[in-house]
């Protein structure tokens, strides 16, 4: 908490710079070291380009990224090509490589059966440079891989958080602790390399059970969620929690969450998951759920519901004077300054009257915010427009978290995620 007030309270900017120099010292964070790895992560670039299948293989187009390290090709990531075969990647600037295979047994893993192809029909090297984006040719599958030299053999060194999409896990596991949280926050380049994120299962998966997306805020992680899940009826929802570094840039995390669900859902076909963010995670939510629909326009039908809970939605004037002012500037902080193109980009675009949206927002009793995020924020006219329902708290921006109340409102809604705004909730009375 007290680092969320560092990054999102309304102060002056020249406090906010004392604050923000003084939070490096309490974190014992290398002023230097933490410039090193924003660096890293604003000079990333994007590779672009399309996969046609003309194999007749069925399944997921799985699309890997390989880095050159002195002539050894390292897997780095992957992802799932959209409907229409388009994919994106983020890439450190450098040399890469990339291929693709159809999935055919939808294992995330390839065979020796599956269709593929590299791009350039070989492995062929494409140079990407910092803040730019590479557009290739399409990669067209005709049927199995080429044969190729010998000496191209990959080492897997895809990060944690690929790898723990749909791990199994406990809130009492030791990666899940503040010191992680401020990590996240601050060294996100270090959070990624020790594969501390993920989004992780806290049961085994059952299809009889909803599950329900949990995303956190800035600086926070899955143990925010504890009261939540201890309220939730378990016969009926399955928790999932979503865990990654708060300081990267959001549309980052987004692609993140956009392609961990796809690759949950391609694992277990469930029908319908809900998704609940707090604070910055609404933000997330809200570009991952544009972006899970851009997948394919038939995942509208799988978002049950999505409830934002005292979210920063129209930015906050503090990241401003975060980035026009502080010696150092976390990427985060550039999306949620007022203004921004992250925003700008996920209010363009109109929520699906498909799924039910419900707003949540506090405030402290004479004071116009919630300690944190002013309701003018929280509460912007487009998305009180495109709300199911809007709901009051008098309550404290984190404090929420823990209250009773809400995790009745939370059991209500799941009930009955279509609610209209004339529905009557017996007994509930958020103040």
């Amino acid at each position: 908490m007290r680092n969320s007030r560092i990054c999102f309270s309304i102060i002056s900017s020249f406090i906010y710079v004392l604050l923000v120099c003084l939070c490096f010292i309490m974190t014992g964070c290398s002023l230097m070291e933490i410039h090193k790895q924003t660096t890293l992560v604003e000079k990333v670039g994007t590779i672009k380009g399309r996969i046609i299948n003309q194999g007749g293989q069925k399944g997921p187009v799985i699309v890997l990224r390989f880095i050159d390290q002195q002539g050894v090709p390292v897997l780095m990531q992957s992802v799932i090509a959209n409907e229409k075969g388009e994919y994106e990647l983020i890439a450190a600037p450098g040399r890469h490589y990339i291929a693709a295979f159809i999935d055919a047994n939808n294992d995330r893993k390839f065979q020796s059966r599956e269709h593929g192809n590299f791009y350039g029909n070989q492995p062929s090297l494409i140079q990407v440079d910092a803040q730019k984006v590479t557009a290739l040719e399409p990669v067209v599958i005709t049927g199995c891989f080429p044969k190729i030299s010998a000496d191209f053999r990959p080492i897997d060194h895809m990060v944690g958080m690929v790898k723990n999409i749909g791990k199994l896990a406990s809130l009492d596991d030791p990666e899940f602790t503040p010191e992680n949280y401020e990590k996240g926050f601050w060294k996100p380049v270090d959070f990624l390399k020790d594969g501390d994120g993920g989004v992780f299962l806290l049961e085994p998966y059952h299809k009889e059970k909803i599950p329900v997306l949990l995303i956190h805020g800035v600086n926070n992680g899955p143990t925010l969620w504890k009261p939540v899940v201890a309220a939730m009826d378990r016969q009926a929802f399955q928790p999932w929690v979503a865990f990654y570094p708060s300081g990267l840039r959001l549309d980052m995390i987004s692609d993140y969450l956009s392609q961990a669900m796809v690759i949950l859902q391609n694992k277990y076909g469930f029908k319908k998951f809900y998704v609940v963010a707090h604070s910055m995670g609404g933000l997330v939510a809200r570009s991952f759920i544009k972006k899970y629909i851009a997948q394919d326009s038939n995942n509208v039908n799988q978002i049950g519901l999505t409830i934002t809970v005292n979210s920063p939605m129209a930015g906050m004037a503090s990241a401003s004077a975060g980035v026009n002012h502080s010696p150092i500037v976390m990427p985060s902080w550039r999306d949620v300054a007022p203004d921004s193109a992250f925003l700008h980009g996920i209010h363009d675009w109109q929520w699906p009257a498909q799924v039910p949206y419900h707003l949540v927002i506090s405030h402290l009793e004479s004071d116009g915010s919630d300690g944190v995020v002013p309701l003018e924020s929280q509460a912007r006219w487009k998305l009180q427009t495109e709300a199911a329902r809007i709901y009051l708290f008098t309550e404290e921006h984190t404090h929420i978290i823990s209250n009773s109340r809400f995790h009745d409102l939370l059991n209500h809604i799941f009930e009955r995620p279509r609610a209209d705004l004339t529905h009557h909730l017996p007994g509930f009375d958020p103040q």
